[in-house]
């Protein structure tokens, strides 16, 4: 029984029922004309690497429910004198800048999953209500795994705000199919105006794409950074240490707050090239020359081995060794003003 729920779920998390778009793109140093890429080369495990990981059974046991210490919150319609920052779930913030607000990676759903009935379940509730949600006016989606591109969230999105929607290259058609009307696409280093005085630039990210077995690197991933009138915020999305954190200070500057994911990092054998670790982070931290960081894509949805905790003692470990204190995590409703 154990066998055949692990070959499930892997299939879950490695399958679904669509493919992406093949629309053409202009040939890059990161796309081929077939197939994208990252800066420093590095091929995703395999299936087999999947199913000879997921029938090791060496994974930590997590809680079902997970009450957290914080009450859902009820976030302000708008905030145009200062920045605040409400984290909701795994990479799912609300970003409230300059009189906009913007979800990262938004997942209302219990599962992170192309089923509703097997697949990561979410150990704790969304930090904010759906209902007591601002209007949205930006979306940003890193990339198109389950559990950053929410096709159940982003319909409901759509059809409550019709919010702009901004995706990396090649995820525009999928989106749609979601029921996403207003979706713009764009490749690493382009930049976008959302607002009067907000603009959003696509950054590199060391990670890959696929939906389905049939369409790995098909389309585009990447982190985000968001220019308000005098706030800069880094969105990482989901990513493995490379160098493109010292290429995104170098070409647009150290964040005023960066949101830096610190789970889903083990086995290392799987993970390493994909998903950083908390000492990875806090490298990532100093590459930026972040003034302020915070911890995402953990304790939200067992993805890997580690436990519910280990992200958070690790993390603490490392800002010790670094002698840091301007790197924190949140509870889901926890917000910061800035």
């Amino acid at each position: 029984m154990k066998l055949r729920y692990t070959l499930v779920l892997a299939l879950c998390l490695y399958s679904a029922v669509s493919c992406s778009s093949s629309e053409k793109y202009k040939i890059t140093d990161h796309y081929d004309g077939n197939t994208f890429r990252n800066e420093v080369p590095i091929t995703p495990r395999g299936f087999f690497d999947l199913l000879k990981w997921k029938l090791s059974f060496k994974t930590e046991s997590w809680p079902q429910k997970l009450e957290t210490d914080f009450p859902k919150a009820i976030p302000v319609d708008r905030s145009t004198d200062k920045m605040i920052i409400t984290f909701v779930t795994h990479a799912s913030f609300l970003i409230q800048l300059d009189g906009l607000n913007i979800l990262t990676d938004p997942v209302w759903s219990n599962r992170t999953s192309p089923f509703s009935f097997i697949g990561p379940k979410g150990v704790h509730d969304p930090g904010i209500d759906f209902e007591q949600l601002p209007k949205i006016d930006v979306v940003l989606i890193s990339h198109n795994h389950y559990d950053h591109m929410d096709a159940k969230t982003i319909q409901d999105l759509d059809e409550k705000f019709s919010p702009l929607f901004l995706v990396p290259l090649a995820n525009k058609e999928k989106m749609k199919s979601f029921g996403a009307r207003n979706v713009e696409e764009f490749d690493w280093w382009e930049t976008k105006d959302v607002g009067p005085d907000v603009k959003v630039t696509l950054a590199p990210a060391q990670h890959w794409s696929s939906r389905t077995p049939f369409d790995r690197m098909k389309s585009l991933w990447g982190s985000y950074y968001i220019q308000g009138k005098k706030e800069k915020i880094y969105f990482a999305g989901d990513t493995g240490y490379g160098p493109h954190f010292l290429e995104i200070n170098k070409k647009l500057g150290a964040p005023d707050v960066s949101l830096l994911p610190i789970g889903a990092y083990e086995p290392r054998w799987f993970m390493k090239d994909m998903h950083m670790n908390p000492e990875d982070a806090v490298l990532a931290h100093l590459d930026l020359q972040s003034k302020f960081s915070i911890g995402m894509h953990f304790g939200s949805f067992q993805l890997t081995d580690e436990a519910i905790d280990t992200p958070k003692k690790d993390l603490e470990m490392a800002l010790d060794k670094h002698k840091l204190n301007n790197f924190k995590t949140l509870n889901p409703g926890q917000k910061l003003e800035f």
